[in-house]
């Protein structure tokens, strides 16, 4: 079992300045206790053309993934409250991604835990964020740290699909350009298997592929319920958030931009 160091900071969750545990993102429970990944800088990451050709340069590492984000109190915290929650949710999706290959699939999950769930959800995006998102967004980390809270914004909307082929996200806040979105999109996403999960900020239109979630706040934190699911199955070939291309597609749109680059090159050179 891997051994993690205890880092000085800030707690995501209570803001507090102390020691950090080390928070995996998602559970360990849910699949990622024995995580095998590399850690790739960015500057390395953007010199690679075609990643699907050619091999990032990183350190392998072990034993989950996970942040150094929150203090040892508000890591039992979620222990104590969420994380089962988040398991039983996990293990349908592990059991439907199992079930071969599809597009789209509607599903019950039974005895689901919504409010839990849907707190345990965001108090990863918490962690895999720095200590500015404490203060600039103090909304979600006071729906998190109340089990029984049901106030979250309508500025915040949380999405899920079943994570299918292709990479581990892990999008720290960002604001990136989706003219197929109507624009400038505000948004995080993680996408480790079997879900992937995205948090949009002041975005309200509809997103086709991605099933809301954000209605699990309504559900009292002891309610238990039967979720009727409708789910897309995405890939995630690409490194940033909302790209869903299939292998084709992106190995496609890859070549056309080594073709456009190398034209360019051959501009500025004549």
């Amino acid at each position: 079992m891997a051994r993690h160091k205890m880092e000085f900071g800030t707690c995501r969750l209570c803001g507090k300045e102390t020691e950090l545990s080390f928070e995996h993102v998602p559970p360990r429970v849910a699949f990622n206790r024995k995580t095998t990944y590399l850690s790739v800088k960015f500057e390395d990451f953007i010199k690679i053309d075609n990643p699907l050709e050619q091999q990032y340069k990183g350190k392998k590492k072990q034993g989950g993934i996970g942040y150094n984000s929150l203090c040892k109190n508000c890591n039992s915290f979620l222990g104590s409250n969420y994380v089962n929650s988040y398991t039983k949710w996990a293990i349908v999706g592990k059991e439907l991604l199992g079930k071969g290959k599809f597009q789209y699939v509607e599903y019950r999950a039974l005895k689901q835990e919504p409010l839990r769930l849907l707190k345990q959800i965001l108090s990863m995006f918490l962690a895999i964020n720095k200590e500015w998102y404490l203060e600039s967004y103090p909304e979600i980390s006071e729906f998190v740290k109340n089990p029984k809270s049901n106030i979250l914004p309508d500025r915040y909307r949380i999405f899920t699909y079943l994570k299918s082929e292709g990479n581990i996200r892990y999008n720290h806040h960002a604001v990136i350009y989706k003219p197929n979105l109507g624009g400038a999109v505000n948004c995080c996403e993680i996408a480790f298997a079997p879900y992937g999960y995205v948090l949009l900020f002041d975005y309200y239109k509809n997103l086709t592929l991605l099933n809301e979630i954000t209605h699990f706040k309504n559900y009292s934190i002891d309610e238990e319920v039967d979720l009727e699911m409708g789910m897309f199955k995405l890939d995630t070939h690409g490194q940033f958030p909302l790209d869903y291309r299939n292998k084709e597609q992106f190995a496609s749109d890859i070549k056309k931009g080594i073709k456009a680059k190398n034209e360019r090159l051959k501009d500025k050179d004549q």
